[in-house]
């Protein structure tokens, strides 16, 4: 072979183009595999494999190994957190513990002070005694004292009693703030004034006939709590009926 056609033979071998890889030549070489021959593999085939393997291993490991170590770690800071809260929290009771203790002996102290205004159920005529006393003082004249029935709330019981008298104005207003100023918690409830002629020649000041109804209560203790419908009902009768007869009385002396 002369020099001038092996320069020729290079030039053609030169100029020869090169075959391109494209996407439909790159799947076709997975359908000539061979899987007893890894080394005949192409190259490319290879290395696609090789990222697929190791993109394989680093899902498995972060869904297998790290994902649950991630999780733990979260529950870990949220239980921290949670309970850094509940000790901020019970550092702030202990802190004020003693604040709170005495808010509480004062509530109490304040609690007792107002049971002791309430009357008990012995002492209910009593009360009425002092009602008409202070009645009488005023300067009213009693036409009834009446015991009614018990009115039982969630936390105390009613105790109302019917007044009727007669008297005049001063002498009703002077009623009602004696009545105020009475050791036991009594209210007035449901005033009815009606004014009369006055039969009495020496004044012009109409006679006025007053009907209220005062309430005093007691406290619901756990025994009155346990106390069944049925002999309350039975004790309240015949408690009241004697109490009507004490008032009664009463009212027959403020009369007099």
């Amino acid at each position: 072979m002369s020099l001038d056609e092996f320069d020729e033979v290079n030039q053609d071998a030169a100029v020869a183009p090169k075959k391109k890889m494209t996407v439909e030549k790159f799947f076709q070489q997975f359908n000539t595999l061979d899987p007893n021959n890894y080394g005949a593999w192409p190259l490319s085939v290879k290395i696609t494999c090789w990222i697929f393997i190791t993109f394989l291993i680093l899902a498995l490991g972060y869904f297998v190994v790290i994902k649950p170590k991630l999780d733990a770690i979260a529950a870990a800071h949220a239980q921290e957190q949670n309970l850094l809260n509940e000790f901020r929290e019970k550092d702030s009771k202990l802190r004020n513990l003693q604040q709170y203790q005495a808010q509480l002996q004062e509530m109490e102290a304040n609690f007792n002070q107002q049971l002791e205004q309430l009357p008990k159920e012995t002492e209910i005529p009593g009360l009425v005694e002092d009602i008409n006393v202070t009645g009488v003082n005023s300067g009213l004249k009693f036409k009834n004292i009446r015991l009614e029935n018990e009115i039982k709330q969630e936390f105390f019981i009613e105790q109302p009693i019917s007044i009727e008298a007669t008297g005049d104005y001063h002498a009703f207003g002077s009623f009602v703030s004696g009545t105020a100023a009475l050791p036991r918690i009594v209210t007035m409830h449901d005033f009815e004034i009606v004014a009369t002629e006055n039969t009495d020649k020496k004044t012009d000041i109409p006679q006025v006939t007053y009907k209220a109804q005062a309430k005093t209560y007691r406290y619901v203790g756990s025994a009155d709590a346990q106390t069944t419908t049925e002999s309350s009902v039975t004790d309240t009768a015949a408690n009241s009926e004697k109490d009507n007869k004490r008032v009664n009385n009463t009212a027959k002396r403020g009369k007099k």
